[in-house]
């Protein structure tokens, strides 16, 4: 069983690789849009089966550079996902084991118990095919998009429905503001940091909770404690696996056979997307008995103000990457920028940038200390300790 807390932290060490290819991604496809963009408009004045010759030629070099970059960012995130799943499975059975030593069970080790580890192994590769095929579609899109902004920048330009320096500065923008994309089979689109890290969150979920039903099983154990926290998803605030709230910190029988508690996964949800152990759910369980509750029960108003504070915080931190990489983006431009009026215009766009990731860092700070929050540098941290402490049990 993992706590609350644990599970809130344990892929934040995803992140920075994640950071890094969206920057990677987003700086690249700029420095080619300026090598046919940026050289001013009369640059432009080209027949269209040359210009679509540049164009394609371009987004070739594009496809066959990401193509290397995801299989780079493939490698690192295959250790790092490991890692992660490492972690979480010696820290979710340590607690189990933990309480049925205190029940007169002997304790097993995670590493002598083959079942445990095929559980773990088997979500590990689950949640890591998942990530590769999530970057299997990305190229595709990332080409598509391309091409499709240097033909729409070009035609706008061309028939004078822009001028020129408007046409590529929305542009530039455009390919600086907008992250990284996933397409699912159903046609749903996602950012890759969206996709990737609730993967990993509802992967190291469900193994934990794999495990643990494993564990009661081989011990015929049939009460099921489920964690609790401040700042429980609430839904629709009804007696529904939707209101994490309204389940959390109870306890509930495995079997049914224990009249006295309510069955387990259908109030939890449990296996569901919504539910216990689902999309980004921080709640998790472990086997339990009446006379133990570790979790106190939070007052609803309580908890809904805290809920909502943490959303904030992860809202403001999102605005913060998406700061951080239109600086990044436009800077590239400038660099790349080789006509003067364009150059001085998307000057005057990066200090107008970077006043507004000077001005929401500031918000943020000013947030996590008034509200009592930790910083997401100090969440890293923290996760990095953790996992290097679980690495020495």
């Amino acid at each position: 069983m993992l706590t609350p807390e644990e599970l809130a932290i344990i892929a934040e060490t995803m992140q920075p690789h994640l950071d890094e290819l969206n920057m990677w991604i987003s700086q690249d496809m700029i420095r080619r849009f300026m090598a046919r963009m940026g050289r001013g408009e009369k640059e432009l004045l080209s027949g269209t089966d040359q210009w679509q010759a540049q164009v394609y030629k371009e987004a070739g070099g594009l496809y066959e550079d990401l193509q290397k970059e995801l299989h780079n960012f493939t490698g690192k995130s295959e250790d790092e996902i490991k890692a992660i799943f490492e972690d979480a499975g010696i820290r979710a059975w340590n607690a189990d084991d933990i309480f049925y030593v205190a029940q007169g069970f002997e304790s097993v080790p995670l590493l002598s118990s083959e079942r445990m580890l095929n559980i773990l192994t088997d979500c590990y590769q689950r949640t890591n095919n998942e990530v590769y095929n999530f970057t299997r579609t990305t190229a595709n899109e990332t080409q598509r998009r391309f091409i499709k902004l240097l033909d729409s920048t070009h035609m706008k330009v061309m028939s004078g429905a822009q001028s020129y320096t408007a046409a590529v500065k929305e542009a530039v923008s455009e390919l600086a503001s907008t992250q990284t994309e996933v397409i699912y089979p159903s046609g749903h689109k996602d950012t890759i940091e969206t996709a990737v890290l609730r993967a990993v969150r509802t992967g190291v979920a469900q193994a934990s909770g794999n495990m643990t039903l494993q564990g009661m099983e081989e011990r015929d154990w049939d009460l099921i404690r489920v964690s609790a926290h401040l700042g429980a998803r609430y839904g629709d605030g009804g007696e529904n696996p939707g209101n994490h709230y309204w389940w959390q910190g109870k306890l509930y029988s495995r079997t049914g056979r224990d009249k006295r508690y309510p069955d387990f996964i259908s109030s939890t949800g449990y296996g569901s997307g919504e539910g216990l152990c689902g999309w980004n759910c921080r709640h998790s369980y472990g086997p339990g008995d009446p006379d133990h509750n570790p979790y106190k029960e939070y007052d609803a108003e309580e908890n809904k103000k805290a809920y909502d504070i943490s959303q904030k915080q992860r809202k403001i931190e999102r605005t913060i990457r998406a700061d951080k990489l239109k600086a990044k983006g436009l800077r590239e431009a400038i660099d790349c920028a080789e006509d003067k009026t364009l150059k001085k215009e998307l000057s005057e766009d990066y200090e107008k940038a970077s006043a507004r990731l000077s001005m929401h860092n500031a918000e943020y700070n000013h947030f996590c200390e008034s509200n009592g929050l930790k910083r997401y540098d100090d969440r890293l941290s923290i996760a990095k300790w953790n996992r290097s402490e679980a690495m020495k049990a």
